[in-house]
């Protein structure tokens, strides 16, 4: 296993690892403490597997391109496995719950996770391919389109099983504090090139629409101009600091410093310019 995708969003933070399966006959064993199950993909080569689980054999074929999703049930596991000339493969091992949280949070429920094997589904094919080719630097930013790829995963996972499309126009709560909190601080790591509400939508494992109807519930406003807000805050201190306005409004993000005043006077009853005086004048 060579790392983790850690995410400040719980349900993002999945273990994946490339696997080779020589030719032959072989067995692999897995620990998945705390997993409820893996996803793999065939990225090339072809293998017969099989996994008992209590007391139930699966046994599945794969060739290139086929996913397969296991149940894992937090145990270890062995696998026998044979390829005729050898298979490499992409596992993702999905942490307990997470399956269940983000179906949670778009309205679907709970769903009962049956084995899928050796599938030949073009979503899920194209979710594990994204998530693989994903930077493996332990300090690389968290990137949408890796994000985007889990969530959509888990969806069609749902999806799949019998769970239906998600409904969540019944939802009228809001985000728990912590979740909020790491929608704040992306927002405030990405002013300059603001965040849009699909980038903010996928953080938060849902999609854009819910997302803007539980970010207002939240806060009050729509996610464009609570990024404007963020923005606005940020400049006061910028201000008190002998900078143009264009410079200020250009490291911000704003298209221009007509833009930059417009949504300053909107949020602080004056223009940019009259701030820098009235506190020019306040700290003599």
């Amino acid at each position: 296993m060579e790392d983790a995708h850690l995410s400040r969003y719980p349900h993002l933070s999945w273990m994946q690892f490339f696997l080779r399966v020589p030719a032959g006959q072989r067995r692999i064993t897995l620990h998945m403490n705390g997993t409820t199950c893996g996803v793999s993909l065939a990225i090339n080569g072809r293998r017969t597997a099989s996994q008992v689980t209590h007391g139930q054999e699966l046994r599945w074929t794969e060739t290139s391109g086929m996913v397969s999703c296991v149940p894992a049930d937090g145990e270890q596991h062995t696998y026998p496995m044979t390829s005729d000339s050898g298979c490499d493969l992409f596992v993702a091992l999905i942490p307990e719950g997470h399956l269940t949280t983000v179906a949670a949070n778009e309205g679907v429920g709970a769903v009962d996770w049956p084995p899928m094997l050796g599938i030949d589904d073009a979503v899920m094919r194209d979710c594990m391919a994204r998530l693989a080719a994903r930077p493996k630097a332990h300090d690389a930013p968290v990137e949408i389109g890796v994000d985007e790829a889990a969530r959509r995963l888990i969806l069609r996972l749902v999806e799949l099983s019998g769970g239906g499309k998600p409904d969540w126009h019944d939802d009228a709560s809001g985000f728990d504090r912590r979740t909020l909190l790491n929608l704040v601080a992306y927002v405030d790591e990405h002013l300059r090139i603001a965040p849009s509400l699909s980038d903010m939508a996928v953080l938060a494992g849902m999609s854009p629409s819910h997302f803007a109807r539980k970010f207002r519930q939240s806060t009050g406003l729509s996610p464009t101009r609570f990024v404007n807000r963020r923005r606005i805050l940020r400049s006061l201190e910028t201000l008190k600091n002998d900078v143009s306005l264009a410079s200020v409004a250009l490291d911000l993000g704003f298209s221009s410093q007509s833009h930059f005043t417009r949504i300053f006077s909107a949020v602080t009853g004056m223009t940019p310019a009259k701030f820098r005086k009235n506190f020019r004048r306040t700290v003599g």
